[in-house]
């Protein structure tokens, strides 16, 4: 299984090197923000390489119905802090246990089906996801993160505004998933 991402390996002493960081003050490297798209697929069915365009792909054209159809949500969204639960411990250290990690979105389309989709959904499943970012970074390497999902359909007062269906991600997790640059940035998709 190919992949750009690379297991986190917790330091076993005090005197195991820092990992590398990477600043320039000539130069830095920055990212804008908004999640863009988020996609969804069948616990079961992660992808084998998400650097690999054609892949990625192949399993957005599949046909509905297909179980391992990955389903491209065009949204607005956003991922805050993690929410950690640190507990104390003797000699005054602290360990940090699985974080809860949350994406919101917002969908501003809402056909029919896009409306039928969400009404599906309400049925409490558990999915694999990945998310982008508009600036083209994928975010759940090959294996996908295992999330809840929770839709709302929102009528706005306003005759002027939007109906949405807002949506929030879950899931547990000791570390940030893999981030990586999407396959295929730049193509349309």
């Amino acid at each position: 299984m190919a992949t750009a991402c690379f297991d986190i390996i917790c330091a076993t002493s005090c005197t195991d090197a820092l990992p590398a960081v990477d600043f320039d003050i000539c130069n830095p490297q920055v990212h804008f923000g908004q999640i863009s798209d988020v996609y969804l697929t069948n616990i079961g069915y992660p992808l084998l390489d998400e650097t690999n365009p054609v892949e990625i792909a192949a399993r957005l054209a599949l046909p509905v119905g297909n179980p391992a159809k990955l389903v491209n949500l065009f949204v607005i969204g956003s991922k805050g802090a993690a929410e950690a639960t640190i507990i104390d411990m003797s000699k005054a250290r602290k360990v940090t246990g699985n974080k809860n990690h949350t994406v919101t979105f917002r969908i501003d389309e809402v056909s029919d089906v896009n409306y039928n989709f969400m009404r599906a959904l309400e049925c409490n499943r558990t999915l694999l996801i990945y998310y982008k970012t508009f600036g083209g970074k994928w975010y759940g390497g090959n294996e996908g993160i295992p999330a809840s999902i929770l839709m709302n359909h929102i009528i706005p007062e306003d005759a002027g505004a939007l109906e949405t269906i807002e949506g929030t991600l879950t899931w547990k997790s000791k570390f940030h998933p893999c981030r990586t640059d999407y396959a295929l940035q730049g193509s349309g998709s």
